[in-house]
């Protein structure tokens, strides 16, 4: 199947009273529903997937001077992907951050659409695609280097 992962930053100062009352409940240029939306699509054939809620998620990679760093980030949506030739792949998003979720399902096309609705209230990291972390559970080692 082709796994869909959207990420859409919510408009908390979005009125859908105005828009249903003067413009047939559609959005507007000055009362926007969603702020942007991040679409990636699994690079490979997914062969199953699986959500896990208020779990743990390792941040790790290099810095600068090639030394390993790894962080455990706590209160995650996490989605573990299995493609078809066995790569492990995984997304994830601060629970905090989570206003909603939903899950698409079209078995005409053999698609699967996961859709991830963020707080636009809370800031947050972005350290790779795929990846919405809290910045308050941001590694504060990591944040130096962004300066």
């Amino acid at each position: 199947m082709d796994l869909y992962l959207h990420f859409i930053l919510v408009n908390s100062e979005f009125n859908q009273g105005i828009a249903d009352d003067l413009y047939e409940g559609q959005e507007t240029e000055d009362n926007i529903k969603h702020l942007w939306e991040d679409e990636l699509k699994v690079s490979e054939p997914v062969k199953d997937f699986k959500i896990r809620n208020n779990a743990s998620y390792i941040l790790a990679g290099l810095f600068p001077n090639d030394e390993a760093f790894s962080f455990e980030i706590w209160d995650m949506t996490i989605v573990d992907c299995t493609t078809e030739s066995d790569n492990l792949m995984q997304f994830a998003v601060s629970k905090k951050l989570l206003k909603k979720t939903e899950k698409v399902i079209d078995e005409k096309t053999n698609e699967t659409h996961l859709y991830f609705y963020l707080r636009d209230a809370m800031p947050m990291e972005n350290p790779m695609d795929g990846v919405f972390i809290l910045k308050t559970d941001f590694p504060k080692e990591l944040k130096k280097l962004k300066s």
